[in-house]
């Protein structure tokens, strides 16, 4: 006779206690284990379902596998097509190297390349559409360009539609270019390329004169740009890229001077223009007169020495935030030696106003100053109407406020804005900070 069997239950649970949730536990080592399992099968050629035929030869492969790696594979096996049942598959336009090292990367996630192989893979990767491998072969493309060969990388990029491989070529041309634009490879690029790549505000380049030499070297030789035996008076497209108000002041006059009526004069003239009329300059600004960079720096300019207290800095220095490291001496002209100035920037000029030159005992400032990064230059302003320190400065529109602050006999409380209108004259409009104020206790600066 069978025994009766009580179900223990555990003491420990009541029934008021809430069971425990469910927990989900994931494997760090499973992912290499499953690809371990796959290269044992294939290396024991155990449960192979379908052959690849490239070449007139024959690869084995799993189905599964090759459908879950790429998409091309995926709409031949799961997709209704006729290959779906086939036990051989014919692959047109790949090498049968290609695929065999495509087939070791499904199946080990390892790529080797070599400057042999690299455009069949690159090839074979496109049609299949496997974008790892494809990042891969450009990475190995790019730590292999140089001058030699760049305009060979161009045509695969376009060949490819690689725009990957284009941008980072683009950024091989634009970093070497002062060296690259003296090479006969320089004019094999197409004029539409050239003129993208001078158009950039990533150009790498000393001054604005070298853009204008490149323009040149695309048309005429480097022996031919110095002896200036070139023709201006139809002045190339190329030109177009050049931003001559940011170039030198006595380069673009020798220009001027050697130059006939055309349209490259007057160009030339306007930016003659931009250069005399200084004080216009911050409402003269337009896509010529915008500096070759796309780097945001944060820049100190002045101030007090802790030691001794009374020694004041005429330095810049300036951080790089895409940088590591300390802070950099910026190589501008001695700037205003002043402390607890107010500073903003308008424009991409710096204003530098106000502030206390504590040299010879405490005493507010009223003068201004602007430094231009263009052409890394100071230029002394109109003076406030009210000598302040510790100040605060903000720009809103067209204006540049200065806020309250101290003379060192009395605390500040009016405000002057400054506008730099359409005769280049500085406007000063001094008013009480208590008739800004709105009723919520919040500051309207509207003008």
């Amino acid at each position: 006779m069978a025994e009766d069997h009580e179900v223990v239950k555990p003491s420990h649970v009541s029934k008021e206690q809430p069971l425990p949730q469910n927990t989900i536990y994931r494997s760090t080592q499973h992912s290499q284990t499953l690809l371990d399992g796959l290269v044992g099968l294939r290396n024991g050629g155990i449960l192979f379902d379908v052959v690849l035929k490239l070449e007139g030869r024959c690869v084995e492969a799993h189905r599964i596998l090759l459908a879950a790696s790429c998409d091309y594979f995926r709409g031949m096996f799961a997709g209704g097509l006729r290959e779906k049942d086939q036990h051989e598959v014919q692959i047109h336009g790949i090498t049968y190297d290609a695929m065999c090292k495509i087939l070791d990367f499904i199946y080990t996630s390892e790529l080797e390349l070599g400057i042999h192989n690299v455009q069949e893979i690159l090839a074979a990767a496109c049609q299949l559409q496997i974008s790892e491998v494809i990042s891969f072969c450009c990475d190995f493309l790019i730590s292999w360009v140089d001058e030699e060969n760049v305009v060979e990388m161009y045509k695969l990029a376009e060949l490819f539609h690689l725009h990957q491989l284009s941008e980072e070529l683009d950024t091989f041309v634009l970093k070497n270019f002062i060296t690259f634009s003296r090479t006969q490879i320089y004019r094999q690029l197409p004029l539409e390329k050239v003129f993208s790549l001078l158009s950039s505000n990533r150009l790498e380049v000393g001054s604005e004169n070298e853009v204008y030499e490149g323009a040149l070297l695309y048309h005429y030789t480097a022996e031919q740009v110095e002896t200036d035996q070139v023709s201006l008076s139809e002045s190339p497209k190329l030109l177009e890229t050049v931003r001559f108000p940011l170039m030198e002041l006595p380069v673009l006059q020798r220009l001027h001077d050697k130059l006939g009526p055309c349209p490259l004069k007057v160009t030339v003239s306007n930016a003659l223009e931009y250069h005399k009329n200084e004080i216009m300059q911050p409402v003269l600004q337009g896509p010529h007169t915008q500096l070759r960079s796309e780097i945001n720096c944060v820049v100190g300019f002045g101030g007090m020495y802790s030691t001794p207290y009374t020694v004041l800095s005429d330095q810049a220095k300036y951080w790089n935030p895409l940088m590591t490291g300390e802070w950099k001496p910026l190589t501008a002209p001695q700037a205003p030696r002043m402390s607890n100035q107010g500073i903003a920037v308008f424009n991409n000029f710096v204003y530098l106003i106000g502030g206390d030159n504590n040299v010879r005992g405490y005493r507010a400032e009223a003068r201004c100053w602007r430094y231009d990064p263009r052409h890394n230059r100071w230029f002394q302003m109109q003076s406030m109407q009210q000598a302040r320190a510790d100040l605060s400065v903000c720009v809103l529109g067209k204006f540049i406020y200065a806020i309250a602050g101290r003379d060192y006999h009395e605390e500040l409380k009016e405000v002057e804005s400054l506008l730099v209108n359409l005769n280049g004259l500085p406007v000063h409009i001094k008013q009480n900070i208590q008739s800004l104020m709105n009723k919520s206790g919040h500051m309207s600066l509207n003008q």
